[in-house]
């Protein structure tokens, strides 16, 4: 790793964020103070000039940060980029590129116009541990490695096959899944916060930096990869700790203790370091509380800001400020535009997935964009398979019925179930709401341990205006009409592709739903065989006794609006019954490329083989009318 005879290292970085047009932002993180310089050239016209941008890291905690802005680029052009720095005495360091890596850092500005191709990425739930901890060796392969020695492979071939950006939809890390080594470092710490939690977890902003850091860098492949394609990123629930948000007894619990609202905090916070301020374009900068205190105009080594973003960033977290966590791609010809499913909750009286200011940015957003084609992207999937989709509707119509302290009791755990087991835990929760006493004797215990709805259809009016949204995009509503409406999701650890057909429309109109993960964390196999199970329209009982799932009445309302049905992997439709024919289990990475004569779609799954490749599951062109 470069550094100088004085020890400053890159820590973590660098990473090519937010990109258009005409300009990019470089991150990188440091364990000391130096003056930055970043100089970029044209890489594949090596006899022009190069240019050169500086930047002044601030202190957060133990590391150096910096953002550095790049602009007056052309569009659609490869750039290659190196770092240096002056230390204090004057001193020049060369940082990057680093002799490790297996290719040059290269990145492409936007395209200029609609009619250029637009190729992006998408994923989420990774962890991100390094390969000889016992923890990587027991949940193998890493498809977001993987991808980048496909990249690697296809180096003379970048302009056709890389991707212009890559979207991050949640979980980048798992701060309560730790690897051996950091649980082991953690633990001690954690076992005061939270006493009978089975696995220790991130307590302040210094842990939360190293799991980041263990993440990115775990494989020089990854790290180059995070150099070479530009990158957005949202939260889900582990990017902070597990159920984040999940209920407002939960939230209510939370705030009562000191301590855990600097966990809170702390999380929000690195988040915010690591993922959120580089989706913003250097415009925006000027005018976030968040970020002006980041990106100074001279640099200060000493003063480590630690205090005073953890003070305003606990008003967020105890929702006594708000900011917008939600953003737009500066995409061409395709609008993509990202919702924010956790900050911005209202948790009672009436649950809403984002309330009502979150919500009318998000619309603003989507309807601002003038572009025939449109990409939705959200954390947890807005569409699920019918039978999940009736069971959280369930949940939902119990939760809002119940008495605060019964909603503590059933909102903490369907996802978390299917995503780390048991499943018992996601069937004593809300099979319950289905079966009453009977079921929930049985699965007490794990009601009381696990709890939740927090996909979309576990906040139905959330949900409807989801379909208004899409009714309205499709129709030309207060914007341009569409022609492709897509939703890009992940967040459940097993993959689907589902379409919707809209009912209520004057134009024809159809969403495609485009459900991927997990890079890593494998849903397990007892939750493989609660969503067969499920899949049927009935609830397993013990091992040999079916519940029949009944639905709400809203839910057939809904039903009315939006017929969506699952997509097999040679694009024909199919029924719910056959899930072996349309849902994914693995580790996957999904494309999608738009183009003036279609949208194409690809999902890829990791093979367990050295080295690490990826193998077609599914690709097909969807025609534009």
């Amino acid at each position: 790793m470069p550094e100088s005879d004085e020890g400053a290292l890159i820590r973590c970085g660098p990473l090519v964020r937010y990109v258009d047009r005409t300009s990019a932002v470089l991150w990188v993180e440091l364990s000391s103070y130096l003056e930055l310089t970043a100089e970029l050239r044209s890489f594949d016209n090596s006899g022009s000039g190069s240019l050169q941008f500086r930047a002044f890291p601030v202190r957060v905690g133990d590391s150096y940060y910096a953002w550095i802005s790049c602009r007056y680029l052309v569009p659609s052009t490869w750039y290659a980029f190196r770092l240096s720095g002056r230390a204090q005495d004057g001193r020049q360091v060369e940082l990057w590129p680093d002799r490790g890596l297996p290719l040059p850092s290269v990145f492409q500005t936007l395209p200029s116009t609609s009619l250029d191709r637009l190729r992006i990425a998408f994923g989420s739930c990774r962890g991100g541990y390094p390969p000889t901890d016992p923890r990587a060796i027991r949940e193998g392969a890493d498809a977001l490695e993987a991808f980048a020695n496909g990249m690697v492979a296809d180096w003379e071939h970048r302009a056709s096959r890389w991707p212009h950006l890559f979207l991050f939809t949640g979980d980048q890390i798992y701060s309560d899944e730790l690897s051996d080594r950091l649980a082991a470092r953690f633990r001690v710490q954690s076992s005061r916060l939270v006493p009978r939690a089975e696995n220790p977890t991130a307590t302040d902003f210094d842990q939360y930096s190293e799991i980041y850091r263990e993440a990115w860098t775990s494989s020089p492949n990854i790290r180059w990869l995070l150099s070479c394609v530009p990158s957005w990123m949202i939260f889900d629930d582990h990017d902070v700790i597990d159920d984040w948000n999940i209920s407002a007894e939960w939230a209510r619990e939370r705030h009562r203790s000191r301590s855990w609202v600097r966990l809170l905090t702390s999380a929000l916070l690195s988040y915010w370091i690591y993922q959120g301020a580089g989706n913003l374009s250097p415009r925006q900068w000027r005018g976030d509380r968040r970020m002006t205190p980041l990106v100074p105009v001279y640099g200060n080594p000493h003063l480590d800001l630690l205090p005073r973003m953890m003070l305003l960033f606990e008003r967020y977290t105890l929702r006594r400020d708000r900011a917008s966590w939600g953003f737009t791609l500066p995409t061409k010809g395709t609008g993509i535009v990202v919702a924010d499913t956790r900050m911005s909750r209202k948790l009672e009286p009436k649950r809403l997935i984002t309330d009502n200011q979150a919500w009318g940015e998000f619309v603003a957003r989507a309807k601002s964009s003038r572009t025939r084609r449109i990409v939705l992207v959200a954390p947890g999937p807005v569409l699920s398979p019918h039978m999940l989709h009736i069971l959280l509707s369930r949940a939902a119509e119990s939760i809002e019925g119940d008495p605060p302290n019964i909603i503590g009791g059933i909102a903490g755990g369907l996802l978390g179930a299917l995503v780390a087991g048991p499943a018992g835990a996601v069937v004593g929760a809300l099979a319950g709401s289905v079966a009453g006493e009977f079921l929930l004797d049985y699965y007490q215990q794990d009601l009381l341990e696990f709890a939740d709805a927090e996909l979309w259809p576990a906040f139905p009016t959330s949900l409807n205006r989801m379909l208004t949204l899409l009714e309205h995009l499709t129709d030309g509503v207060g914007t341009r009409r569409k022609r492709f409406i897509a939703i890009i999701a992940g967040d459940v650890h097993h993959s689907h592709i589902l379409r919707g057909d809209l009912a209520k429309t004057r134009h024809p109109g159809w969403v495609w739903h485009f459900t991927m993960s997990p890079f890593r964390r494998e849903v397990s196999q007892k939750s493989r065989e609660f969503l067969y199970a499920l899949d049927s329209g009935r609830l397993p009982y013990k091992a040999d006794v079916l519940v029949p799932l009944e639905k709400p009445g809203f839910v057939d309302k809904q039903f009315a609006r939006l017929d969506w049905y699952p997509i097999r992997p040679d694009g024909r439709r199919e029924a719910y019954g056959n899930i072996d024919e349309w849902d994914f289990f693995g580790k996957f990475v999904g494309e999608v490329e738009f183009a003036p004569e279609g949208v194409t779609y690809t999902y890829r799954q990791v093979l367990e083989d050295a080295p690490l490749t990826l193998q077609e599951v599914t690709r097909q062109t969807i025609p534009l009318a």
